[in-house]
């Protein structure tokens, strides 16, 4: 890894251009907006002004998210509460660029650096855009933002990577309202293309525009969210999911093992070429009525977690990070897994590419 990634280098570009990113976005930048790295004067609101990113809370996503945006040229500001992780965090990133460079290819754009900031104030009077990463709690995150005041003065941007937190209430709570959009990104944020892009009730359009144009400037596709709900579109369809699988195996249908085979040697094969309501469309929808007829009723639908969660919680199976949860992990290696899952990510995304291409 070259040293330049952490010293002070050339000034990074005002957001790379991703000709070679492993999945071509469908989206453009909406009309109007000029295109990141066009040369717009000193107009604070245009999307070429962001140049420096903060990152708050360098864990697992936003490890990933701060290699994306390095990737593509921008000069990114590394901050955690856990100086422990400040400590590991060079090494960490190290690994997943090396990875990167190894199995996607190389940044597409110049010029990118990380910066550790031992002091949250330093991105509090640089940053462009501050990224909250920080554990998935509304108080914590209300509070990150607020200790945020000068970024606000200055009218930064704000994005949040809450999985399904209200985005409305968070602005309304921190005073960010008007500069605050979300920005779930999905696990790993390092190889998943797609950003879900959430817009709170006083959120105006222009700075989601420019949150929109950003993402599409790191390689990813930015989908609008535009209302703010809770677990936004990808999570929700998710944890149906999960609550029909828990109640599965809760209800003796299956085993674990079984239902998991079902779910991705079936309509997970498919998912990929085509979505759920793209598929009703070419099963028919006078069918998929007669099933909802009978099929519906029978579901889950639970509006709390169901017992079977509970029961594992209660007993602190909570999957890999303790050794045990619906699999035995202390004879699974789940190193493994998370190596399989990035792997099949890749070679999925070249089938994506592959499809852009005809």
């Amino acid at each position: 890894m070259s040293a330049a990634v952490w010293r002070e280098s050339e000034p990074p570009r005002r957001g790379g251009r991703t000709p070679d990113a492993p999945l071509k976005s469908r989206f453009k930048s909406p009309p109007g907006l000029p295109e990141i790295g066009e040369e717009e004067g000193d107009d604070v609101d245009s999307a070429t002004s962001i140049r420096s990113i903060g990152v708050c809370g360098i864990g697992q996503m936003g490890s990933g998210a701060a290699v994306c945006y390095k990737r593509a040229g921008y000069r990114v500001l590394l901050w955690d509460q856990d100086e422990r992780k400040l400590d590991s965090a060079r090494g960490r990133l190290d690994a997943l660029e090396s990875w990167l460079d190894d199995h996607v290819g190389p940044p597409s754009a110049s010029g990118g650096e990380y910066r550790l900031a031992a002091d949250l104030r330093e991105i509090d009077d640089e940053a462009d855009l501050a990224m909250d990463c920080i554990v998935e709690d509304m108080d914590r995150k209300v509070q990150l933002l607020l200790s945020l005041a000068g970024a606000v003065r200055r009218k930064a941007l704000f994005i949040t990577t809450t999985s399904g937190l209200g985005i409305t209430r968070m602005g309304r709570e921190s005073g960010t309202s008007e500069l605050l959009v979300g920005t779930h990104f999905w696990n790993p944020p390092h190889l998943m293309p797609l950003v879900e892009v959430v817009r709170g009730e006083n959120t105006p359009a222009e700075v989601v525009d420019r949150v929109v144009a950003l993402i599409e400037s790191i390689g990813k596709i930015p989908v609008r969210v535009n209302r703010d709900v809770p677990g936004f579109i990808g999570n929700r369809l998710l944890h149906a999911l999960w609550r029909e699988a828990i109640h599965l195996v809760q209800t003796g249908v299956a085993s674990p093992e079984d239902v998991d085979r079902v779910a991705r040697l079936t309509f997970g094969l498919r998912a990929l070429a085509v979505g759920p309501l793209e598929n009703m469309d070419l099963v028919g929808l006078d069918l998929i009525k007669r099933i909802h007829e009978y099929l519906l009723a029978d579901l889950s639908a639970a509006s709390a977690p169901l017992e079977e969660l509970e029961r594992l919680v209660e007993r602190q199976d909570l999957g890999v990070k303790t050794g045990k949860g619906f699999y035995d992990w202390r004879v699974r290696d789940g190193k493994e897994a998370i190596d399989r899952r990035d792997r099949q990510i890749v070679r999925q995304l070249a089938f994506l590419k592959e499809l852009e291409d005809r």
